[in-house]
Order: structure tokens, then sequence, then C-alpha cells
């Protein structure tokens, strides 16, 4: 996503109030929506990424989802979806990818002063995946354990949204 792409600024019931380039947005710290994406692969293990040094926010540190700020208007689950393929390569239409959504959650930054809304999604697939080099230094895969161990190098909001997509895939039996 460009500084000039338009993204939707929401209040605190996550009503669209107006909409900004992604650089006002970011200037300014905005509430917006962003898609998260947890993925695992078949042996339980999860996809980290690792950031690049050129991101606009959290740059160089470790991801736990995949995801980023969705478009002006754009599905919460095609958001999600494209996210996915542009990162990572993965296509979550395919039959070798289980995909599933929990819907929103209302994130609070770590100085507690902003939030903005998650939407979480979970993706269970072994593909091989491509990574955006613009984006996406390289790739971990570890246990839920070691994700969590790592949550002081990695960006505070993907660890949140983690936590919460690993909480509601437990609730509802798709992971152990």
């Amino acid at each position: 996503m460009s500084a000039t792409e338009l993204v939707d600024i929401v209040d605190e019931d996550n009503n669209i109030i107006k909409t900004v380039t992604r650089k006002e947005m970011r200037k300014d710290q905005l509430p917006h929506r962003a898609s998260y994406i947890a993925v695992m692969d078949h042996s339980g293990k999860f996809l980290i990424e690792i950031r690049t040094l050129c991101k606009d926010y959290s740059p160089g540190t470790f991801d736990a989802v995949v995801g980023g700020v969705m478009q002006h208007g754009e599905d919460e689950i095609l958001s999600a979806k494209r996210e996915l393929l542009e990162e990572i390569g993965v296509d979550a239409d395919l039959p070798s990818c289980e995909f599933h959504s929990f819907g929103p959650q209302k994130i609070i930054s770590k100085s507690g002063m902003r939030y903005f809304y998650g939407y979480l999604y979970l993706a269970i697939t072994d593909s091989i995946t491509v990574r955006q080099k613009s984006e996406v230094s390289g790739i971990l895969y570890l246990s839920e354990e070691d994700v969590l161990r790592l949550a002081d190098s990695t960006a505070y909001d993907s660890v949140v949204a983690f936590k919460e997509i690993v909480k509601r895939a437990k609730e509802q039996g798709i992971i152990k």
C-alpha cells in the first residue's frame, strides 16, 4: 500500500467516519481497520515474518501474523486474502488452505492512547510460501510458545491479534 492510497478512519464503534491517505493516517495515528491472519502448518507451527527495515510501522521486528491496513471500501475477507497472497504467496481460495474467520477485535495500542479494529483470521496450510521482498525480509515457523517468547521483539499489535486468533480457534475446536 502506497502513502497515497486511501484508508477508512473509524470511530470507537468501528463506524467509518472519514477517508484519508495512508500517509495522513500514519502521521496522525488515526484509528483504522486492518486484517490479521495467523498462518499455521499442519504440524501446528506458526509462520512468523521478519519485517523489512523500510516498513512505515514497526520496521525490522517480527510479525506474529500476516496482514495489513485495509484499503478504502475494501471487503474484510478480501483484504485478508489479498494480504496472504501478496505477502507470502498463499491463495486462501485453494483447497490446500483452510481459511477461518473470527470477526473483528478492537485493538488498543501499547500506550493505551490509540485503538483500531483488527479483523482476525486463521489460515492452515502446508503451502510453500513466497515472501514479498518489499515487506518481508524472511520467515520462521515456530510453536505457539516460541511465538509468545518473542513478544518483546514482535510488532505489539500482531502479538495481541495472534493471541486472540489462537484463543478463538481453540474455543471453536479448530486447533488444540
